[in-house]
């Protein structure tokens, strides 16, 4: 999760090769990047690069550019470790309550905030700390929970279990080089595995999560998502018709942290240092 060396762009959260981009690096790609289409489409080198920006509804060619690109694929990447029970979600967990400790934040919304005064060398020691920092030098706020209770990737076995059981929700599997719909009936082992029964009445016993190497069966959460790719939280079971974000809007009231809350004093703050420095 941690990137190594300073500027790394951290490009995954196991371990393994990184993708070296020290910021200098970085921004010799982005001119290139921006040269190579200018050629392609025949255009001045003096061609002004924030053409590649602009919306096409606005006369410009609505490019994305490779800090958009990256930051995309972070927050993506990010999710998905989040989401699915391959291993590395515990280290995201553990990542994550670093980068909101180290920069003592709320959560992911305030560590954007923060984010936007660090460094690129700065942010890219931390997975979460760099993909907040790209947000904020593009000038955008992302709404992202990763490690939320409500997330089927992040319940307890036995709550799980339970509300498959109270909801009995159908979920594909193979069974016997057969796709055989089955449900949750039962729990064993505090959690960690569940009986499952086919529509003709087959039971079978599965891992919760974890990797299942004994039985050839995947685990529980690995079909749920297998089965539903949009089925993320356990209230999207319990509550099917519940309209997420009502509640915030209702209360009328949000808790932000420190880093948002002082957000205006410091931008302004950069702002003015910024022109002191254009005028020497």
């Amino acid at each position: 999760m941690n990137s190594g060396p300073s500027g790394v762009v951290p490009s995954s959260l196991v371990d393994g090769a990184a993708i070296t981009w020290p910021e200098k690096e970085f921004k010799k790609l982005t001119a290139a990047f921006v040269r190579c289409n200018k050629e392609a489409r025949q255009m001045s080198p003096n061609t002004s690069t924030a053409l590649f920006t602009f919306p096409k509804d606005q006369g410009g060619l609505q490019i994305k550019m490779p800090r958009a690109i990256i930051c995309s694929a972070t927050w993506g990447h990010l999710t998905w470790c989040c989401q699915f029970d391959d291993g590395t979600r515990q280290l995201a967990k553990i990542t994550y309550k670093d980068a909101l400790e180290q920069h003592g934040c709320l959560d992911m919304e305030d560590l954007q905030f923060e984010a936007e005064f660090l460094t690129w060398d700065q942010a890219s020691q931390n997975s979460f700390t760099f993909a907040c920092h790209l947000t904020s030098t593009i000038g955008i706020r992302v709404s992202c929970d990763p490690i939320n209770p409500d997330w089927i990737a992040s319940a307890a076995n036995t709550d799980l279990a339970q509300v498959m059981i109270d909801t009995q929700p159908l979920i594909n599997i193979q069974l016997n080089n057969e796709q055989k719909w089955a449900k949750v009936v039962g729990i064993r082992d505090e959690g960690k595995l569940v009986k499952m029964q086919t529509e003709n009445g087959e039971t079978f016993i599965m891992k919760s999560e974890g990797q299942n190497t004994t039985s050839g069966y995947p685990t529980l959460r690995e079909t749920i998502q297998r089965t539903s790719p949009t089925l993320v939280r356990i209230s999207q079971l319990t509550e099917p018709n519940r309209i997420y974000g009502l509640e915030e809007k209702k209360q009328g009231k949000r808790k932000i942290g420190w880093a948002q809350a002082i957000y205006p004093l410091r931008a302004r703050l950069q702002e003015l240092k910024n022109n002191l420095l254009s005028e020497k």
